[in-house]
């Protein structure tokens, strides 16, 4: 081993030393930026198979309604609840928005967030208000705040999602 030293600020430390300490550094923020959170929850207006695209950008999304230690845990982590213009909560449960756009900023598509029935296979379904479900994103901190983006979601209890047909309104 060579025993070299360098200038670091006013101290001299062994090379070494400095070379563990930068490894050291690396590992924490690769375990930062490595970081999902797990969420379960009651799913609202979820668009994990087919993007929003009623505004710009289009984005895939879930809104998770949970419990108090969950709701907790992510404002701990930076996340804000889902609130209405004046500042209310806007649900009678804590809850949580999650999305991800379609397009990334270098313009190439993102690939929509996985979704998954109880037991890990792959569903082509629309998640309907209420089911059950457990969200696996990843939290980031960007220009205006802590987001997060959504990774995938899976199922334990679907209420399947189907537009009003045309016989609800036969009676106007």
């Amino acid at each position: 081993m060579i025993e070299t030293t360098q200038d670091v600020g006013r101290k001299e430390l062994p090379l070494k030393i400095k070379r563990d300490t930068i490894f050291e550094l690396n590992t924490n923020l690769k375990e930062v930026n490595n970081m999902y959170e797990y969420i379960e929850g009651k799913a609202m207006w979820a668009n994990v198979s087919t993007p929003n695209t009623k505004f710009e950008p289009h984005k895939y999304g879930i809104v998770v309604l949970t419990d108090e230690d969950t709701a907790n845990r992510l404002e701990g982590v930076g996340l804000s609840q889902v609130r209405t213009r004046d500042g209310q909560p806007k649900y009678d449960e804590p809850a949580f928005s999650f999305s991800r756009k379609v397009e990334k900023h270098d313009g190439t598509t993102n690939s929509a967030p996985k979704l998954l029935d109880s037991e890990g296979n792959d569903m082509d379904v629309s998640v309907g208000n209420g089911s059950q479900v457990t969200v696996k994103i990843k939290p980031y901190t960007g220009k205006y705040g802590t987001f997060a983006e959504l990774i995938a979601v899976k199922v334990s209890n679907l209420i399947e999602y189907s537009e009003g047909s045309s016989d609800d309104n036969e009676e106007f």
